[in-house]
C-alpha cells in the first residue's frame, strides 16, 4: 500500500470514529446504532465465506454472535472519492458464535460511503482468525 494514499485529515478521523462506534455498539448489542450505521445495501463477506446483508448481521449480531473485547491494531483509511472510503482494519477480538469459539486476530477491510445523511458502511470482508506467528 502505497503510504501516500492513507488520509489522515478529517475523513480518517470521521471513519475510525465510525469503526470504533460501530463495534462498541455490537459489544453492547446496541442494534439501533448498528442499523444506523449500516448502509441499507451492507454486504458482508465473513472470515467463514458466508455472505450475509443487512438484516442477517443485525440478527446474527443481536443473537448469536458474541462479542466480549474488540481491540484496534490499526485503521488506515484511503480516499477512492468525495463519497467512497476504504478501511483496511487489524483488529482482535474475543468473541464467539454460538458455542464456537471465535476469537483472534483478524484483518478486516470496509468500504464506506457517503449518503445524505452522513457515512454508512456498505461492504465489509473479513479474514481470520489469523494463524498465530
Amino acid at each position: 500500500m502505497n503510504v501516500s494514499d492513507i488520509d489522515t485529515g478529517e475523513l480518517a478521523r470521521e471513519v475510525e470514529s465510525l469503526e470504533r462506534e460501530w463495534m462498541q455498539a455490537w459489544l453492547r448489542k446496541d442494534m439501533d446504532t448498528c442499523r444506523r450505521i449500516l448502509d441499507d445495501n451492507f454486504i458482508l463477506t465473513s472470515a467463514t465465506g458466508a455472505l450475509m446483508d443487512k438484516e442477517e448481521w443485525l440478527a446474527k449480531a443481536a443473537g448469536p454472535f458474541t462479542g466480549r473485547e474488540f481491540h484496534w491494531k490499526y485503521i488506515k483509511v484511503r480516499k477512492i472519492s468525495d463519497t467512497v472510503a476504504i478501511a483496511h482494519v487489524r483488529s482482535s477480538q474475543l468473541a464467539s458464535i454460538g458455542e464456537k469459539d471465535w476469537s483472534g486476530e483478524f484483518l478486516i477491510t470496509d468500504v464506506w460511503v457517503k449518503r445524505s445523511d452522513g457515512w454508512k458502511v456498505t461492504a465489509r470482508q473479513g479474514l481470520g482468525p489469523l494463524a498465530s506467528s
